[in-house]
């Protein structure tokens, strides 16, 4: 099974969400439809190139073709942040397929 990364920028918490709150959320999202290997929040730092936090999440697709595994990837990043939007406003994400060292861009999108 294909691994990829996600990574999606939260530009701030939606009112009454607890920020520690979002993470667990994005988790959920995506566990409803796919295996979930990973999970990180990279708290923003304003000094560097990522000002805002960043919620990353690991998964698998299941095996088929290259092509369509990265379509079903992108297809389930899309839902993931459409529906984190109830938690967090989402801003750019990346999503990339694995494996090892090497993770290679798929798609993005967003706003930054």
């Amino acid at each position: 099974m294909p691994s990829y990364r996600v990574t999606v920028d939260i530009v701030d918490v939606r009112p009454g969400v607890p920020p520690q709150d979002v993470l667990p959320a994005a988790e959920a999202i995506l566990a409803k439809t796919h295996v979930v290997e990973d999970r990180l929040l990279d708290v923003a730092d304003p000094a560097s190139a990522r000002p805002r936090p960043q919620v990353h999440l690991r998964f698998a697709v299941p095996s088929s073709e290259r092509h369509s595994e990265d379509a079903e990837a992108q297809a389930v990043v899309r839902l993931l942040v459409n529906e984190l939007d109830a938690f967090a406003r989402c801003g750019a994400w990346l999503l990339r397929r694995g494996p090892g060292r090497r993770w290679t861009p798929v798609a993005s999108g967003g706003t930054t």
